[in-house]
């Protein structure tokens, strides 16, 4: 039993068979002895090809490889709830100490803690290349986040923390046990550099609530409130393999990040649009890199950031509630702002017989300009036509009447 698909659980054998080491109950133990000695004793240890120095070792309450627990799972018939429970350490490596104590098993990652834990080392975290879990920030309340997940997922994590200075601030890292870099790793985190691997965690298997959590994470690690331009912008850094600006801007979901893709997609199953773009293409270490940024922009898809996902952080809380009061009016969607004009002037229409700019900019909750924009943008399409052009008594134009053309 590996990793339960439809709600995401991590079943103790879905972690590397060969290299993963566990201590169990005594009562475990003496189960197992009870029914060995049933089924043959000796006699099954050498038809399983269990050395029996390797078997005593483990009735001695000594650490057993999970591939000698899985054989003898496998042939008398353990129950698996029976034997997640009686686990009481999980390392790696046969000469492993760092671990989990008490894990919690099966362990559970569709919820707030997965979220913020992937989104953690999708962000400022890394699996180094012995399969470590590491996380560096500069920030208490993430790292203390990071590990506070960690703990609730897998039960009493052991772990080391590192600071040192950079650039005139502490910087802090912590490594969490390799046993739960297996489990990233079973979730699409790669064993090298994010910019080579291009690896990415598939957010539409998760639920809402592991999408909040992991885009929070993911923001306050790499996401930046922009007051000048008024947007929010998360940028990733790929390995390209050519240098071709033109091609590339063109079609940029073609080339950016897998990360940004799902970003993109999950904040969209919040009504969230954002758009990815390329900002840059540079040699660097031998390599063409390209630059790419997803942003959001719009005082409605900012709102709807702040209320369903915002900051941990409280700087950057108080940034975007800046940029959003910034705003004297809602802004039409960045993606289908000509459906968005079509949708408000038909009801307009559909209310008053007509539509003017008056009507349009107060249906649509924007200013009078912006509702001029629509109306230009309309009659370019030819998706509506003047009906009236009204003048006072005296002759001087009142504000032209326009009919959509059906």
């Amino acid at each position: 039993m590996g990793v339960n698909m439809v709600n995401r659980k991590i079943h103790l054998f879905a972690l590397p068979i060969n290299n993963t080491y566990v201590l169990t109950t005594e009562k475990f133990r003496t189960h197992i002895k009870d029914e060995v000695k049933k089924k043959g004793g000796n006699l099954l240890l050498d038809h399983l090809q269990i050395e029996r120095r390797h078997f005593s070792r483990f009735i001695k309450g000594k650490k057993c490889s999970l591939y000698l627990l899985f054989k003898i799972y496998n042939n008398i018939g353990i129950d698996i709830e029976f034997l997640e429970k009686n686990v009481t350490k999980i390392v790696s490596g046969k000469n492993g100490s760092l671990g989990i104590e008490n894990p919690k098993l099966p362990f559970l990652l569709d919820n707030k803690y997965g979220g913020t834990l992937l989104g953690g080392v999708m962000g400022d975290g890394s699996l180094g290349k012995s399969g470590h879990f590491i996380y560096g920030n500069k920030s208490k309340i993430l790292i203390n986040n990071i590990l506070n997940a960690a703990k609730n997922i897998f039960g009493d994590v052991d772990y080391g923390i590192y600071t040192r200075d950079y650039e005139q601030y502490d910087f802090i890292q912590i490594n969490l046990p390799i046993v739960i870099g297996d489990v990233a790793y079973l979730l699409g985190v790669k064993r090298s550099y994010k910019i080579l691997s291009d690896c990415y965690i598939e957010l539409s298997e998760f639920s809402d609530e592991f999408n909040i959590h992991f885009i929070k994470q993911f923001f306050d690690d790499e996401g930046n409130v922009r007051r000048k331009d008024r947007r929010l912008q998360v940028k990733q850094v790929r390995k390209l393999n050519e240098f071709s600006k033109e091609k590339i801007r063109e079609n940029p979901y073609s080339f950016a990040p897998k990360i940004l893709l799902q970003i993109k997609n999950s904040l969209n199953r919040f009504g969230i649009q954002s758009t990815i773009s390329l900002e840059y293409i540079r040699h660097h270490g031998g390599m063409i890199k390209g630059d790419f940024a997803l942003n959001i922009y719009g005082k409605e898809n900012l709102e709807n950031f702040e209320k369903i996902i915002n900051f941990n952080l409280v700087y950057k809380r108080n940034l975007l509630r800046e940029v959003i009061k910034s705003y004297k009016f809602p802004s039409a969607p960045r993606n289908g702002r000509l459906q968005f004009a079509i949708s408000k002037a038909r009801t307009v229409e559909n209310n008053h017989g007509h539509i003017t700019k008056h009507l349009l900019a107060k249906e649509c909750k924007r200013s009078l300009k912006t509702a001029t924009y629509f109306l230009v943008d309309m009659k370019k399409k030819g998706l509506v036509k003047v009906v009236e052009e009204p003048r006072t008594e005296l002759g001087h134009p009142l504000p032209k009447k326009y009919s959509l053309i059906q």
